[in-house]
């Protein structure tokens, strides 16, 4: 699919990075909506390696940890994959990191699905940290795209000893108990140039998807899982997706990618959205540039939970099929108008041609669903704020504001 025909209006994105030199931006922010209304409390599941449902879409279970020397805990690299592809077929996933002081805001964007998300708690122990996080369903190393795109939310799908043990390794993002917390994002395959070597050819393979779960459980703090790292030879499992992190503790905080099968960090950035950072040509792409500028003009607002929650709801994407919704998320479009004159990122949001193009699109919205048109409907399937001081988690799904999750660690 054309990068234009997934970006359409709804502005795609995942993952994460910052923008070193982003190309100003004229789009006025959206108002900070009003303090989330009402909280509800989780409490960790009392069995282990058993789901429950919290809501649709959203389970919650608890494990046991892994053992940091155990053969094949985190998944073998499956050789077969072929190297990434000159142009990807992935949809541009998206999302927001920010980190200041105690607190970490993370919305993970997507396109509309029915796959569900997982509160996972995991039990301390020997040769583990406890800690709190969000996973993604168990995904197939050969079929990453496939299973993403046609999950179910079906408890009885994933309610396996095979699925569970599977789920318990899928962390995207997470606080554990020395207070480290790590964000997952997708990053365009296309930037990386990676191929089947692997950051550290010889030494013990960590599949990128396993990473967040490796570092949440045995990292006391950013430099110590940067180090855990470089000792580890990070290998792609699916060359259409590609990710890259942010590792953070209360006193340091790193962007962390694989980049010419090199492991690359920097510490100069606490926003992130989805384009690299390191790298000899960072590409900064259209798809986050305008929640870049965003989350950098109001970084100072993320000091404490609230604070930080209210900043991420700025930049969430609307549920585009609710054509009610205000505001309407238009972020990073790019594309041609309806004269087919070429728009793009230095396009002012209030363009003429743009607006007319806007309205047009939400004609079109008000008869879409997302069941004839998943692709072209987008929101932020979650957002979350992490205290590391006090390893909580505050959780929101499908931009359901005015209710939130509380759970702590």
């Amino acid at each position: 699919m054309k990068y234009h025909n997934t970006i359409i209006a709804v502005g795609l994105a995942l993952a994460c990075c910052t923008a070193l030199s982003a190309p100003a931006a004229v789009q006025e922010a959206p108002a900070a909506a009003p303090a989330p209304v009402k909280g509800i409390p989780l409490a960790k599941p009392a069995e282990l390696m058993k789901l429950t449902k919290v809501q649709p879409g959203l389970y919650a279970m608890r494990c046991a940890g892994m053992d940091k020397n155990a053969a094949n805990s985190y998944g073998p690299y499956d050789a077969s994959a072929p190297a990434a592809k000159e142009v990807c077929a992935v949809p541009r996933f998206g999302c927001s990191s920010v980190v200041n002081g105690d607190f970490v805001g993370r919305n993970m964007d997507f396109f509309n699905t029915p796959a569900p998300y997982f509160i996972v708690w995991t039990d301390g122990g020997k040769d583990h940290y406890a800690s709190l996080g969000m996973a993604q369903p168990p995904l197939d190393p050969k079929n990453v795209v496939r299973e993403i795109t046609q999950a179910k939310d079906d408890i009885a799908l994933y309610n396996t000893p095979e699925k569970t043990a599977r789920l318990t390794t899928m962390a995207v993002d997470g606080v554990n108990e020395k207070g480290l917390c790590c964000t997952t994002h997708v990053v365009d395959p296309t930037d990386c140039n990676n191929t089947n070597k692997g950051t550290n050819p010889g030494a013990p393979e960590l599949s990128m998807f396993m990473v967040c779960r490796y570092v949440l459980d045995h990292a006391a703090t950013a430099d110590e899982a940067i180090e855990l790292l470089k000792k580890r030879s990070i290998r792609v499992m699916d060359p259409e997706v590609m990710f890259h992190w942010v590792i953070t503790d209360r006193n340091h905080t790193y962007i962390v990618e694989v980049v010419d099968d090199q492991l690359r960090y920097t510490d100069k950035k606490k926003v992130m959205t989805n384009y690299l950072l390191t790298g000899k040509g960072i590409n900064a792409h259209p798809w986050g540039l305008e929640r870049m500028r965003i989350l950098e003009e109001h970084y100072n607002e993320g000091t404490s939970v609230e604070g930080m929650y209210n900043l991420m709801r700025r930049v969430q994407y609307t549920q585009m099929y609710k054509p009610d919704t205000n505001p309407v998320w238009y972020s990073e479009y790019m594309g041609p108008a309806l004269d087919g004159t070429d728009l793009t990122i230095h396009t002012p949001f209030y363009d003429p041609k743009l607006q007319a193009l806007i309205k047009h699109k939400m004609e079109a919205f008000k008869v879409m669903t997302p069941e004839n048109n998943p692709l072209l409907l987008w929101d932020t399937t979650y957002g979350n704020v992490y205290d590391m001081a006090n390893k909580t988690m505050r959780l929101m799904m499908h931009e359901k504001y005015d209710t939130f999750y509380d759970a702590k660690l």
